[in-house]
């Protein structure tokens, strides 16, 4: 099974039962993606739940550590020793955590479900689309409403995230020099070899695009043009959700487009590897909390359904997933051995 993205090592590892439970890192999706392409659930908590420190700083404004587990009962354990203030990182909530066992088998009678039209268009694959729809006639069945919304900027939050996170990325990496931190070359010549060569060796392909593009954005003369507007793209994502969570309680939609790629498919293509963002960046650019819960299979891939919250209602999210893998057996199915 191909689980991509930063934290795709700690979904295979839990979907593998190698290990019950993992920690993972969410920017644009990296554990809400993994999850779902691994059949697992996976919660990122609004940003600042958990203190980011000691983990290597990609986007510092995007980043949220959070749990990945077979099950929401799990992820509840989970995130009730993981968050919480920390004065080690100023970033970290002060809000109080809750018990989010607690909770978990509330009813959800009277829930109310925005499913936004922009997440459910033409582009994405008719089998995953079954498969949430199929999720939420479920949720139907508990006692939920569902009504469509919609979160009309949705199609800006590639550009803004890829303008955003690579700025901070360009930034948060140059401490990697092979003086303070990570890969050091054997035997530089001098210090502008000692640097050149260490990063080169030590950063992947991908990373380095990262860094140039947003090396470029942060450039004078191209700031106003790119880093500013893509901030003020950011605000207006994060109005349209608020504009959304003021009518229901959450919103659900896929986690990807598309089921798992091969290894290595993509590579030639960054541009449609992105794209397979589309329905995880603005959670991320929101600061809000999301989890990718197993719904079903695609053939013999695993399909995850996304649940949005409101801030710091982490408690609701995992009290709806519970309730739905109450119902359902999809988190207890493990992916087909690929041929």
């Amino acid at each position: 099974m191909c689980a991509r993205r930063s934290s795709g090592g700690s979904a295979a590892a839990v979907a593998a039962r190698l290990i019950p439970a993992a920690t993972g890192s969410d920017t644009g999706g990296s554990i809400r993606q993994p999850a779902a392409l691994c059949g697992i659930t996976g919660l990122k908590p609004t940003y600042g739940r958990i203190s980011r420190y000691g983990m290597v700083a990609f986007a510092s404004s995007l980043d949220q550590a959070g749990p990945l587990t077979r099950s929401a009962e799990d992820a509840a354990l989970m995130l009730q020793v993981m968050a919480g203030e920390d004065p080690l990182d100023s970033t970290c909530s002060t809000q109080a955590v809750p018990d989010y066992s607690a909770s978990l088998n509330d009813s959800l009678e009277g829930l109310r479900i925005g499913l936004p039209k922009e997440y459910f268009a033409e582009g994405t694959d008719p089998i995953i689309l079954q498969k949430v729809r199929e999720a939420v006639a479920e949720f139907e069945k508990l006692g939920a409403t569902v009504k469509e919304v919609s979160l009309p900027n949705t199609r800006l939050c590639i550009p803004a995230y890829y303008i955003l996170a690579p700025a901070e990325a360009s930034s948060n990496l140059s401490r990697f020099d092979g003086v303070r931190y990570g890969h050091r070359c054997d035997d530089p010549k001098d210090l502008e070899d000692l640097y050149k060569r260490s990063r080169a060796e030590g950063f992947g392909t991908e990373v380095k695009r990262r860094i140039m593009v947003g090396t470029y954005a942060l450039s004078e003369g191209f700031y106003d043009a790119y880093y500013r507007k893509a901030q003020q793209i950011r605000r207006m994502l994060q109005q349209d959700f608020v504009s959304v969570l003021d009518e229901v309680d959450v919103i659900m939609a896929p986690v990807t487009p598309y089921p798992a790629f091969k290894l290595g498919e993509k590579n030639s293509d960054p541009v449609s590897m992105y794209m397979e963002d589309i329905f995880t960046l603005s959670v991320n650019l929101a600061g809000l909390p999301g989890m990718s819960v197993p719904c079903g299979f695609a053939g013999k891939l695993p399909v995850g359904l996304q649940i949005i919250g409101n801030y710091f209602a982490e408690a609701k999210l995992l009290n709806i997933a519970h309730r739905f893998q109450q119902v359902t057996d999809w988190h207890q199915q493990a992916p087909a051995t690929p041929e």
